[in-house]
């Protein structure tokens, strides 16, 4: 204000102020950025140019507007509903509130400061108009409104993701409770073992799927699961894998895998015994919740070896089938001699005995030999139970009551005791807390995903502009200085606003002094 007061003396440091009272006032509105930044630049023109206009913030009082007769602004954007086009670049310059002159009817008769006014007018329009004929400014101009334009939705969408995770971090922890039930329970039916004292915990490997990026990690972590037991993958890059996977296998059984072939199969999951799948898809009564499940039966020491040594078996069993094929002949031939003593009624009592003796070793032999070819022969014990199972988690809170009743030790583990109900000085019930986590995730991962986006595609386009910019030599000469982290080629911009702004403010002088000498222009 003090430099428009400024301004305003030096154009009327010799007029009464009865005089100034009868000026026809312009009033130029610019936001708090562009009012810095051209303020001072032009000033500068408009005092050359003898005309007067208070520049002030978009936020200047209602009632103090009265007074002007002319109310300039500057938008700077490309109007709603208007396609960002050639045929748009004009609108993203355009001053409304100027004077509409008619250019053939610009006659400045006796008066030397009319001539000076519209001898500058022209020569501003006249750059205006060389600049918009080129087809690469209105290319720069148009893609840097679509860039301005995407900035604005980044930030909002920003504040709008910063004020869900607000919300959600004060109802969140009830999701990871019933998470926790949830993963606790598919422990128990993969191992057959309770969770006592988180051991069982630190030795299943979970994924979970909930596009919440690591935040769910972080709240099963506050719960006692460890983290190297868990990761994360979003619904996003599981579609692309299961795109990449059924390409892979285009020529079997999986050319058309679903979610369930996908996971029991992929590299991807071979080491993740439970896959915990969220797509928000509630209702007011139902919360679903799938869990992939893969049951591991428990081996042991020599059942891993047989695995190991797979590839050894059938040469095995070839050699203990000739072993023992020769044993059986030897027991035969003995029995054969034991036969003929006991029919001919042989009286060496000690060769006999001898014989008796062979006898029990080679049946003894024979016995081990079958067990051991049998066991070679047996296949190793299947790898395990493979199965999709729903869980809802609005009825598991539902329900609490008798829920706790039957996971008193294991709740105590987890932290469940806040789902007895309120705690005091809390305004709303587990459940609750969990309906309204539920919308705000959902809203959370809406944001969010509509952020990343515009936000990869503002990138990609600053980076095509930055090279259209520097290929065409698109630079101006405007005298303000670049604010910091500015675009280079923002004083070719500049240029065109200021010769712009100044050219609506001549506009309106032309139209006040043609009018006082009753001219219509």
């Amino acid at each position: 204000m003090r430099e428009t007061k400024m301004v305003e003396l030096a154009q009327h440091e010799d007029t009464s102020d009865e005089g100034t009272e009868d000026e026809n006032l312009i009033l130029l509105l610019l936001s708090p950025d562009l009012r810095n930044r051209y303020m001072k630049i032009l000033v500068n023109r408009l005092i050359k140019a003898d005309v007067v206009v208070a520049i002030e913030e978009t936020s200047y009082p209602e009632e103090k507007k009265d007074k002007y007769d002319w109310i300039l602004n500057f938008p700077g954007d490309i109007p709603k509903g208007k396609t960002p086009d050639s045929n748009s670049s004009k609108l993203i310059f355009r001053v409304p509130g100027k004077a509409e002159l008619e250019q053939d009817k610009l006659d400045s008769a006796d008066s030397e400061r009319l001539t000076k006014i519209i001898e500058r007018y022209k020569e501003v329009q006249q750059s205006c108009s060389e600049r918009e004929k080129n087809p690469n400014f209105v290319k720069l101009a148009v893609t840097d409104a679509v860039l301005r334009s995407r900035g604005e939705m980044i930030l909002k969408y920003k504040e709008l993701v910063t004020k869900l995770d607000e919300k959600i971090s004060q109802v969140e922890k009830s999701y990871y409770l019933g998470i926790g039930y949830i993963l606790s329970t598919a422990i128990e039916k993969i191992t057959g073992v309770a969770v006592l004292d988180n051991l069982m915990k630190g030795l299943i490997y979970v994924m979970i799927v909930d596009d919440l990026d690591k935040r769910t990690q972080d709240g099963l972590v506050d719960i006692d699961f460890s983290r190297k037991v868990l990761s994360y993958m979003s619904t996003s890059d599981l579609s692309t894998k299961l795109l990449e996977f059924r390409k892979e296998h285009a020529d079997d059984e999986f050319a058309k895998a679903n979610i369930s072939d996908f996971v029991f199969n992929a590299a991807d999951f071979e080491k993740v015994d439970i896959v915990f799948f969220n797509s928000w898809k509630f209702t007011e009564d139902s919360f679903p919740i799938r869990v992939a499940l893969r049951k591991k039966t428990i081996i042991s020491k020599q059942e891993e070896r047989k695995v190991k040594q797979k590839g050894e078996t059938p040469a095995k069993i070839e050699k203990e089938e000739k072993a023992l094929a020769k044993v059986k002949h030897k027991y035969k031939n003995v029995m054969r001699e034991i036969n003929k003593m006991e029919k001919f009624h042989f009286d060496d009592e000690s060769a006999y005995e001898a014989q008796n003796n062979l006898r029990r070793r080679l049946l003894k032999d024979i016995k081990r030999r079958e067990l051991h070819l049998k066991d070679l022969k047996r296949p190793v014990k299947a790898g395990g139970e493979e199965k999709i199972i729903t869980f809802d988690l609005f009825e598991i809170f539902k329900s609490k009551q008798s829920f706790m009743e039957r996971m008193a030790d294991k709740a105590n583990s987890l932290g469940f005791g806040s789902l007895l109900g309120m705690n005091e000085g809390e305004k709303h019930t587990s459940f609750e807390k969990l309906a309204e986590m539920a919308r705000y995730s959902k809203d959370w991962i809406k944001a969010s995903t509509q952020l990343n986006k515009i936000t990869s595609q503002t990138t990609k386009l600053a980076e095509q502009l930055d090279q259209f910019v520097e290929k065409n030599e698109l630079t101006g000469t405007a005298g303000s200085p670049v604010p910091a982290g500015a675009v280079k080629y923002q004083p070719l911009l500049d240029e065109h606003i200021l010769d712009c702004l100044e050219l609506a403010a001549l506009s309106c002088e032309i139209s006040n002094l043609a009018e006082a000498k009753g001219e219509q222009v």
